[in-house]
């Protein structure tokens, strides 16, 4: 019973991917810790992360390029072993709590204030930023696409570009964020097990999340991203209010 519940939100978390092109991590570690221990939880979805990332970005590899890539990787690079570090000594609920706040706000300016500026085009140099915080929040607590995805809302990509984007730094995180897990011993039998049982729920979820993105025009797949961005935010309040 518990695997079948795992893999309901494994086919959901992977779908949620498939069609804005993040959130898989937020929505399984938002749902997995009801069912499984949170450090169980923690390297089994770095696994499935790296999965749905590499499907994904194998589909739209034409759009993959490195000068969009640098900065961001440069900051992911060094988050990445910052938060693997930070999971046992610094207190989730104050990073969720201030996450939240920050997305909500975001998306509320975006939608109200931003449209009626035009083009928001910051400098790539935000990508180092925006890729440090993510690999911290991704090595620590799987969580690591809102700082990314705010970061693609504000730049000129073409929706395809802007999967392409993610995809990479998220299998690279991912990558990272797995090899921290097995060095610390977290990497454990049942989680391994529990990986290869619901392996199928995860591809089936992200294909036909990728079918229903070739459906949708940009400025479709731009609301839905902020859409996941403001239930995120609202998400992560809830979670730190309640255990505060």
């Amino acid at each position: 019973m518990q695997e079948l519940g795992v893999a309901g939100i494994v086919f959901l978390a992977a779908f949620t991917q498939g069609v804005v092109g993040f959130g898989f991590g937020l929505v399984a570690m938002g749902l997995l810790p009801l069912l499984v221990p949170e450090l169980v939880a923690i390297p089994l979805v770095a696994i499935y992360s790296l999965c749905v990332a590499a499907f994904i970005a194998w589909q739209v590899r034409a759009h993959v390029s490195w000068t969009r890539l640098r900065p961001l990787l440069v900051g992911l690079v060094v988050g990445v072993p910052l938060g693997i570090a930070f999971l046992t000594t610094v207190d989730p609920r104050w990073i969720r709590l201030t996450l939240g706040v920050f997305l909500v706000a975001y998306v509320m300016w975006s939608l109200t204030f931003a449209a009626r500026l035009g083009g928001r085009h910051v400098s790539d140099r935000w990508g180092y930023l925006a890729g440090l915080l993510s690999g911290v929040l991704g090595g620590a607590f799987n969580t690591g696409g809102p700082p990314l995805a705010v970061y693609v809302t504000m730049k000129d990509w073409s929706k395809d570009a802007t999967k392409a984007t993610l995809q990479v730094l998220f299998a690279l995180t991912s990558v990272l964020a797995i090899v921290g897990h097995a060095t610390t011993g977290r990497m454990t039998p049942d989680v391994l097990r529990l990986t290869a049982i619901v392996l199928p729920a995860v591809v089936a979820g992200v294909w036909v999340g990728a079918r229903l993105y070739a459906r949708i025009d940009q400025r479709t797949f731009q609301r839905g991203l902020l859409a996941v961005l403001f239930i995120v935010g609202l998400v992560f309040m809830n979670k730190a209010l309640h255990v505060l």
